[in-house]
C-alpha cells in the first residue's frame, strides 16, 4: 500500500542563539532551503511544507517551493514541543480535506540530508510493521563511560553505573547511540500516543551512515563549519 507522506520543515522566527537563523543565507541559500530543496527531489514525498508563525519565512519558503502552513502564534513560544506543532499541522491537514498517512519532520539546522538519505529513511519507516515515530541514531561524541555527573559539594561521579576497576579499551565500551532529529518521522493516527521528545515504545531507530556528517546549526561556530563544509563540495549525500 503507497502512503500519503508529507515533509514538514518547522521554522519559527523567534531563534535566541542566532536571531533568524533558519533563513540565513548558507552558500547564498536560506537555511531552509537546505531543507526543502531534497525534500522536493524525494519521490516518496508527496508535498512539503514549510510550517511557521512568520509571514516573512513564509514567503521564502513558498519562493523556494514549498507550500506553506502558517501555525498559531500560540505555537511559536521557545516552550512549545514539536509534538504539539506536528499534531496541530496534522490536524489542520485533515481539516483542510489533505490526508496524510505520516510525516517526516526536517528540522532545518541539519542543512546536510540528500533526497536519496531521505528515501532511505522513508522506505525504513515503511518496512516497519507497527511503528509510531521514527528517529535518528548516531555514534555518540563522548560515550557514556567518560560522562561524570557533579554533586552540589563538587564531588565527582560517574555518569553511569560500571565496574570501575577494570581497563576499558574503546573497543570494550557497550554499544550506545546518540539520538538525532536528521532523521524524524511520525505516523500521522499516532501523534497524540507520543512524548514530547516524539517517542512510545512503538519508536523505531533509524542508524545514521558513518560517512554521514550530522551538522546540527545552533551556534555561529556551527554555521561557518557547514559553510566551510560546503566550500569543500560536501554536500552531505
Amino acid at each position: 500500500m503507497t502512503r500519503k507522506i508529507f515533509a514538514m520543515v518547522p521554522a519559527r522566527a523567534g531563534s535566541e542563539g542566532l536571531p533568524h537563523k533558519n533563513i540565513r543565507p548558507l552558500q547564498g541559500v536560506p537555511l531552509i532551503g537546505h531543507s526543502i530543496k531534497p525534500a522536493l527531489a524525494c519521490p516518496q514525498i508527496e508535498e512539503t511544507f514549510l510550517n511557521s508563525d512568520s509571514n516573512d519565512y513564509l514567503e521564502i519558503g513558498e519562493s523556494l517551493g514549498a507550500s506553506i502552513y502558517k501555525r498559531p502564534d500560540h505555537l511559536g513560544r521557545a516552550d512549545t514541543t514539536m509534538q504539539a506543532v506536528i499534531a496541530d499541522f496534522i490536524r489542520a491537514m485533515r481539516a483542510s480535506g489533505k490526508e496524510l498517512d505520516a510525516v517526516l519532520v526536517l528540522y532545518p539546522t541539519y542543512p546536510f540530508r540528500s533526497s536519496q538519505q531521505l528515501s532511505s529513511i522513508v522506505a525504513h519507516y515503511c518496512a516497519q510493521d507497527d511503528c509510531d515515530s521514527l528517529i535518528g541514531l548516531k555514534q555518540p561524541d563522548t560515550h557514556p563511560y567518560l560522562c561524570a555527573k557533579l554533586s552540589a559539594q563538587n564531588s565527582v561521579a560517574t555518569f553511569v553505573d560500571y565496574d570501575v576497576d577494570r581497563y576499558y579499551r574503546r573497543q570494550d565500551y557497550p554499544g550506545c547511540y546518540e539520538l538525532t532529529a536528521w532523521a524524524m518521522m511520525v505516523n500521522a493516527d499516532r501523534i497524540d500516543d507520543l512524548n514530547a521528545q516524539l517517542l512510545s515504545e512503538k519508536t523505531t531507530g533509524f542508524v545514521v551512515p558513518t560517512d554521514t556528517k550530522v551538522v546540527d546549526i545552533d551556534t555561529e561556530m556551527d554555521f561557518v563549519f557547514a559553510e566551510f563544509l560546503l566550500e569543500r563540495g560536501y554536500a552531505g549525500a
